[in-house]
């Protein structure tokens, strides 16, 4: 039971931003072990102060090893995301663990949603705390989007890429609220961070491959303590990505150059398998696309083992 509650919890976790005050011990408690999970492989946890916000980054610098920066999902922050990752790849990488801006302990004031302000503020606070080297670049779903845009703007520093159910170039809000309606949500804000119980049982529908046990009071619980304090800000952000889609879609994201893995869930209900393989379609020559058969937006979890092996052989 102890270890279906945690899955559980890490499954769902990466939709949604640990409430500061008033939550359930069990959630917190949760925080806790993940927090506890990543201090066994990451040596360094700092707050950055950049240029127009404090970056919340964990991350090793063993000269042994090469660089790979994890970008997360939307919701989540940096050790909730990748605790199915942190064990094996620390064994070959340093890895740099940043909470995205406007999640887990990254803040800003500037109230700027778009992602290359995500990417220009990261890679400050991690020329400050001293790292210069090329670096490869992994991101899941949101991550996926901000690790293709650090591409763009700065692919010379980039060895290579890995974009796992990422809403990169071939998605759009059409598209978007279109999925969310197949499961009884009408729009896709809704289904990414629910408000109402229906909602809640519409996203897990699309993203999670493996359900959890959870009565009508849970639930609530969990909208109200995961789900509804962040829900203005994340609403802001994928208003602003979808009032500048246009720009989002006609980025090439230098695929055409730099060595990328593409990873899916073949039953993803958020950002639909078909993304992955117009990305691929596209870019042929330098691109390698994996597929998932049992997995939704959760491939990083349901299937790690697999995942974590393929992100090693590709980068090593």
């Amino acid at each position: 039971m102890k270890k279906l509650i945690i899955h559980s919890l890490f499954i769902f976790s990466f939709f949604s931003l640990l409430a500061q005050t008033k939550a359930p011990l069990i959630f917190k408690w949760q925080d806790r072990f993940v927090t506890k999970n990543i201090h066994k492989y990451i040596k360094h946890d700092t707050l950055i102060q950049t240029s127009a916000a404090n970056i919340h980054v964990c991350f090793n610098k063993d000269s042994l090893k090469p660089y790979l920066l994890l970008l997360h999902g939307m919701g989540a922050n940096a050790r909730t995301n990748w605790s199915n990752q942190l064990e094996s790849l620390s064994k070959h990488f340093n890895l740099i663990l940043p909470d995205l801006i406007y999640f887990g302990e990254s803040t800003s004031d500037s109230k700027n949603y778009s992602v290359d302000f995500q990417v220009e503020q990261i890679r400050e606070a991690i020329l400050k705390i001293g790292i210069t080297q090329q670096l490869n670049v992994m991101g899941f779903s949101y991550g996926g989007l901000t690790a293709a845009m650090y591409n763009q703007l700065h692919h010379n520093e980039v060895i290579k890429l890995i974009i796992i159910d990422g809403p990169v170039k071939f998605y759009s809000a059409q598209l978007a609220d279109s999925l969310a309606q197949v499961v009884g949500v009408n729009f896709i804000k809704n289904l990414i961070v629910p408000s109402t119980i229906t909602e809640f049982d519409g996203m897990k529908k699309a993203v999670m491959s493996r359900g959890f046990p959870a009565t009508k009071r849970l639930k609530r619980k969990l909208l109200t303590y995961f789900f509804l304090p962040t829900k203005q800000i994340r609403d802001q952000q994928m208003t602003y990505l979808f009032e500048h889609q246009a720009t989002y879609q006609n980025y090439d994201y230098h695929l055409d150059i730099t060595p990328t893995l593409l990873i899916w869930g073949e039953k993803d209900g958020a950002i639909p398998v078909s993304v992955g393989q117009k990305l691929h379609q596209a870019f042929p020559n330098t691109t390698q696309l994996i597929i998932y058969p049992k997995a939704k937006h959760d491939a990083h979890f349901r299937e790690y083992k697999k995942l974590n092996k393929a992100v090693i052989a590709f980068l090593k």
